[in-house]
């Protein structure tokens, strides 16, 4: 047998390895330098490349628009993961929308000289009533809008030019419009020599979302409402009919993007979610002669077409949409992940999921409210721990409460142009008497006050339109007044069937705290002194009795707050916290025949939207809440931990300034290097605003050298 030497085998694995590496070398110089990760010539798609990473490709991360061809170019790709924040071409129109400004600082929806069509290969259809397997595919173009009154507008068109109005679903705007739809209809299965081009009439109802006019990029939710057409007596159709629209039970959400161009224009990118109905009835001796049908369906149609960051980041990131507008017309729209901010959301519903570190969290420091709608708005966040103080609404579910100047320099108890909810939408319950585990919900509102005495009230209710007289259990002032409490009732359990509304005649006295006359914001606790009210009679009930108050021996203490407004009005924020008992006696034949109880339970009934300061603070700090009357009207609540000290300066604790402090303000001084001053030194904060600064050093050194007998506070 051939035996190999063992000596020769090193050298042989040497001469293999050398043949190996010139393959390798070959091979890198025959396939040419590596493909990077970017556009194409044509800028229409990234160049494929292999990206590191397990599943990452290469992705656009910028594109410029030209709004007036509807054209897209990719400028920037990066390796991303497909789920991971990048640029994308809006399916939909390939075609351009440029509206000019009509000065309003914005666009009105329908854009007019405007088409929104629908993504290639994406039809309407009719399928059924035709036979099985067979369609006709209609390719919708929806334009020519037009101003003016139609069939399916639920509201006054303004005469002129103008097709909108305030209002709507969304709370912004709605318009109404007359308009075309196109449709290149194609036929399939056994229709599929059908092919045809029609027009349709067709009317049609869009809501807005609100957006702030004059800014140069506004992005709003829309809602195609009502949308309504019909031909009648066409050679292929008794009747072709096309429904949408989210009034019509056809739900057709959107979305529009503004955008402004140079020369006073806008871009408009803008697209609907249509959920449509088609009718149809064919022509006797037609090619539909004998069917009928309805077919539902949903389609996006869209206009512009304008491309739109896609996708997520990792916790803590979001994906951040930057809009550049160029000097020829044409936009870019670049997209990266970026680290969330501790801010308000765009909506200012709540503050955004930031990262603030272990154990913080992104909390609201303040909240802006509408007192006239009782909307409240996160105006401010900020990075505190879990638990620490922040702006918080309370008692939601009340609603806004504004009562008009009388000069007297205050409000007066009840305020008769505002209603009392039951706050957190938690009702009053009849419970004793009914079957096991059965309920009867009553949903409060206290409403309708109006002067007068009454057969509650404890004092002689002076005459005329004055309710009110000093005195009362908290020592400022009582009134009494005539009322109606509504219940909205619901059964549950066995009485699930019971529903009904009630009003029930109710008579009570209040009586409130001093509080400074003519102080711009007043702030004082109230009581619910005596309420009383009864049904007799009702077809369920033989008496229905409500009774509350803290001198009827059932609790009912509360708070209010006064805050004038520009212009004299004052915003009312007030409460009772009602301990109340229910007397009920069924009524022979009725659905609570034979039946008795008397429950006693507890309700927050409230008016006026409220703001409070909530949660925790260091030692030798208090969560505070500062107020702000804006020149709208508006209100602004901001809450902060800010140093509780009796006397500014006194660092030895003694009740003097003197220099005995000097020596602990300045080694606090010298020490502090940011966030919250540590407890020994909070009374080095001179000024109050929870940091040491140079102003706390002269306020510190006046102090001293010229309080003539330094003694606190």
């Amino acid at each position: 047998m051939y035996q190999r030497d063992r000596e020769s085998v090193p050298n042989v694995r040497m001469v293999l390895a050398g043949v190996a590496m010139a393959f390798v070398v070959a091979a890198a110089s025959n396939a040419g330098p590596p493909v990077d990760c970017g556009p194409d010539d044509t800028g229409r798609r990234c160049e494929p490349t292999v990206c590191d990473g397990a599943g990452t490709t290469c992705v656009p991360t910028c594109i410029r628009h030209d709004p007036f061809s509807g054209s897209n170019t990719i400028l920037a790709c990066s390796c991303s993961g497909e789920t991971s924040c990048h640029a994308e071409i809006a399916p939909g129109s390939p075609l351009g929308c440029v509206v000019p400004e009509d000065g309003t600082g914005t666009v009105h929806l329908p854009p007019s000289g405007c088409a929104y069509i629908s993504p290639i290969g994406d039809t309407m259809r009719i399928v059924d009533g035709l036979p099985i397997g067979s369609t006709v595919e209609c390719a919708p173009t929806h334009h020519n809008f037009l101003c003016g009154l139609n069939s399916v507008c639920s509201f006054a068109v303004p005469s002129g030019p103008i097709c909108y109005a305030p209002g709507g679903s969304l709370g912004g705007e709605k318009s109404c419009a007359n308009s075309t739809l196109n449709w290149q209809m194609q036929g399939t299965g056994a229709y599929a020599a059908y092919s045809r081009i029609l027009n349709i009439p067709v009317d049609i109802e869009i809501h807005a979302a609100p957006r702030t006019p004059g800014n140069p990029f506004q992005s709003f939710n829309t809602d195609m409402s009502r949308m309504f057409g019909q031909i009648l007596g066409d050679p292929d159709f008794d009747l072709l009919r096309v429904v949408a629209g989210t009034d019509f039970g056809l739900p057709s959400p959107g979305h529009t993007t503004l955008t402004q161009l140079p020369g006073s224009q806008w871009a408009v990118d803008s697209f609907f979610d249509i959920t449509y109905r088609i009718d149809f009835v064919g022509k006797a001796g037609g090619p539909f002669s004998g069917r009928s049908g309805s077919t539902t369906g949903t389609i996006r149609i869209s206009t512009g077409g304008g491309p739109r960051c896609v996708s997520s980041c990792f916790p803590g990131f979001e994906c951040r949409q930057t809009v550049t507008v160029n000097p020829n017309g044409t936009y870019d729209v670049c997209c990266e992940c970026v680290s969330i901010p501790c801010e308000p959301e765009p909506d200012g519903s709540a503050c955004k999921l930031a990262m603030c570190g272990p154990f913080r969290s992104c909390t609201p420091r303040c909240l802006t409210l509408n007192p006239g709608t009782d909307q409240v708005f996160v105006t401010d966040c900020t990075c505190r721990e879990q638990g620490e103080c922040s702006a918080v609404q309370i008692h939601p579910g009340a609603t806004a409460c504004v009562q008009p100047n009388d000069f007297t320099g205050t409000v007066h108890l009840p305020p008769t142009a505002c209603d009392y909810r039951s706050a957190n939408y938690q009702p009053m319950q009849i419970i004793d008497g009914l079957p096991p585990f059965s309920t009867i919900d009553c949903m409060p509102t206290h409403f309708n006050f109006s002067c007068a005495a009454n057969a509650v009230c404890s004092f002689a209710t002076p005459i005329g339109p004055i309710c009110y007289a000093p005195g009362g259990s908290l020592g400022g002032e009582k009134s009494c007044a005539n009322s109606t409490l509504n219940l909205v009732m619901q059964g549950t359990g066995a009485m699930g069937a019971f529903n009904r509304n009630i009003n029930v005649p109710i008579a009570f006295e209040v009586h409130t705290a001093p509080r400074v006359l003519f102080s711009a914001e007043q702030g004082f606790n109230t009581d619910m002194f005596r309420f009383f009210g009864q049904i007799t009679g009702d077809p369920d009930f033989d008496l229905l009795r409500f009774v509350a108050g803290t001198d009827f021996g059932l609790p009912s203490p509360g708070h209010t707050t006064l805050t004038q407004l520009p212009g004299g009005n004052w915003a009312v924020d007030s409460f009772f916290d009602v301990t109340y008992r229910i007397d009920f006696v069924g009524r022979p034949g009725g659905s609570l025949s034979g039946r008795s109880g008397s429950t006693t339970g507890v309700v927050r009934l409230a008016t006026g939207g409220g703001v409070a300061c909530e949660g925790m603070c260091p030692p030798g700090y208090t969560c505070f809440k500062q107020l702000t009357v804006n020149p709208s009207g508006t209100i602004t609540y901001c809450c902060d931990c800010i140093t509780d000290c009796v006397c500014r300066g006194d660092m030895n604790g003694d009740t003097k300034l003197n220099g005995k402090d000097i020596q602990q303000f300045v080694d606090c001084w010298v020490n502090y290097f940011g966030g919250y001053i540590d407890a020994p030194c909070v009374c080095a904060d001179m000024d109050s605003d929870g940091v040491l600064s140079d102003t706390d050093v002269n306020l510190f050194a006046t102090k001293l050298l010229t309080d003539p007998d330094n003694l606190c506070p």
